[in-house]
């Protein structure tokens, strides 16, 4: 079996389900932040299963496809632009940036190589709009090739107790011994789905939106300034610091859509003068500025 992930947190969450040992987990566990756990409360964290299979059988299919144009190649000079575009902030040399996209074309070409020799391919989609999207994007890919394909989908909210539900907007929120406990949700993908959401994909492309979000469970081009209307509302009266407020959004709006995301629409307010640059309080952090509204003046 083939998972199939999105996004290089979830496929390490996913290969270390495939031979979850809580025992293992519960030996390395040895770091703490504020006050050390009782060795209930580590049980409690790393009990649960594996999923089965080899660690290795794992793809990630992460091109940030929800972001920037579609309608050339994958892994093209238009989509490594919308990758340094996201990422530029960060320390990332050349050779690292040409390093993810040699994972990217791999593991492509293991998901081929999988449908064409018959091996099962579990899908674990989210109505992230990364994850939607590369969703669609396989279904596309593997259109004309006739395989297996099984799909588990997130769902919003899931039960712990009586009293308690778990809330998920994506994979990449869920502990790498809980994926088993989503088996039970696995559905065949039929022929005409793949189809269909293969042509959905086509329209999309056509298309070309700078931006594509999950409106009423469907796939949607949107223009880019969205999102634009939450980070308007939350600005504070204050001065604030960047990197707090994204967090802030990111909690409070579990939207699914990136940090970088956010960083980038700030920098578009800052250079059309709504949002003022009051000082770098760390230069070294990608979103260590301290903001201020335009329309708020100083005081004397």
């Amino acid at each position: 079996m083939l998972e199939v992930v999105f996004s290089d947190s979830e496929k390490g969450s996913m290969k270390v389900a495939k031979n979850y040992n809580a025992k293992t987990m519960l030996g390395g566990a040895n770091g703490y932040i504020g006050k050390k756990p009782t060795k209930a409360e580590l049980e409690k964290h790393f009990e649960g299963q594996s999923v089965g299979g080899n660690s290795q059988d794992v793809v990630n299919i992460g091109f940030f496809l929800d972001i920037g144009g579609i309608s050339g190649e994958i892994d093209g000079n238009e989509r490594q632009d919308i990758f340094r575009k996201l990422w530029g902030r960060f320390v990332f040399d050349k050779k690292e940036q040409e390093q993810f996209f040699q994972n990217q074309r791999k593991d492509i070409e293991k998901l081929l190589s999988a449908a064409k020799d018959g091996i099962p391919i579990r899908i674990w989609k989210s109505n992230a709009p990364y994850s939607a999207c590369g969703f669609h994007f396989v279904c596309h890919l593997l259109e004309n090739i006739d395989c297996d394909i099984r799909v588990v989908s997130l769902p919003e909210y899931k039960p712990i107790s009586e009293n308690e539900i778990a809330e998920y907007s994506h994979w990449g929120e869920v502990h790498a011994g809980k994926f088993y406990q989503f088996l039970s949700l696995e559905k065949q993908l039929t022929k005409i789905e793949k189809k269909t959401i293969s042509n959905h994909w086509n329209g999309l492309m056509e298309e070309n939106a700078p931006l594509r979000a999950v409106l009423n469970g469907k796939l949607t081009s949107v223009p880019e300034n969205i999102y634009d209307f939450i980070i308007m509302k939350n600005l504070p009266d204050n001065d604030f610091i960047m990197a707090r407020f994204i967090g802030k959004l990111l909690g409070e709006y579990r939207l699914g859509i990136s940090d970088c995301w956010y960083a980038l629409r700030i920098e578009k307010m800052i250079e059309e003068n709504k949002l003022i640059v009051v000082k770098d309080k760390d230069p070294s952090h990608p979103y260590g500025k301290v903001l201020r509204k335009a329309s708020r003046l100083p005081k004397s």
